[in-house]
């Protein structure tokens, strides 16, 4: 009982967590108030154009570099690909008949606690106490093994495209921290940033 009122405990905090107001960090700008500092300020605007173009090339660049080695790469995926099927199948027939097995001997066991408590049950003792002996029988061990598992994911036969997929995930990024260097040009200008939390979703 009291690890059903634990369960639910859990189970409806994360669905209000779920359901709760969700928040980002946005910023508020004051600018200075000298002339030369907002003289300063056109000086960060221009380096964060100047951030985010290069960025945005940066990010380019690694995709025209992931599109050419996915291209040296398919040769070698493809060649592997029928092993890699192979080996799959192989493991799945494996699991598949290491579960009939599992499930072979587990009926075995039920059965053979059933016969072995009826057969208590008749000789006047209650169901409970036939129970608890039947857990000091010398074959209840023979079925202490768990269920098999098998989380192996089947391959994927490869292409192109998921591969440039895989390659621009793993090395291309299009952040750079331009806004975080704007911010901290744009207080060494003599302005000032806030950051504040604002709900962007599930708002009240």
């Amino acid at each position: 009982m009291r690890t059903l009122s634990l369960f639910l405990i859990l189970f409806f905090s994360l669905l209000l967590n779920a359901c709760g107001p969700r928040y980002k960090i946005a910023y508020d700008f004051k600018p200075p108030a000298s002339r030369s500092g907002i003289s300063c300020l056109s000086g960060c605007q221009k380096q964060l154009q100047q951030c985010n173009q290069g960025c945005r090339l940066q990010f380019q660049q690694c995709g025209v570099k992931a599109a050419k080695q996915a291209k040296i790469n398919m040769p070698g995926l493809k060649a592997a690909y029928p092993q890699q099927l192979e080996a799959w199948l192989n493991a799945k027939a494996n699991y598949e008949r290491e579960l009939d097995r599992y499930e072979f001997y587990r009926f075995m066991a039920r059965s053979r606690r059933d016969r072995f408590v009826n057969h208590c049950i008749k000789g006047g003792k209650k169901r409970g106490h036939c129970n608890r002996l039947y857990l000091h029988d010398p074959y209840y061990s023979d079925f202490a093994y768990s269920r098999p598992d098998f989380s192996m994911p089947r391959p994927v036969k490869p292409t192109l495209a998921a591969e440039i997929k895989r390659l621009k995930k793993a090395n291309c990024s299009n952040y750079c921290a331009c806004d975080r260097s704007y911010r901290l040009c744009y207080t060494s200008c003599g302005g000032v940033v806030k950051s504040k939390k604002v709900c962007v979703k599930n708002c009240n």
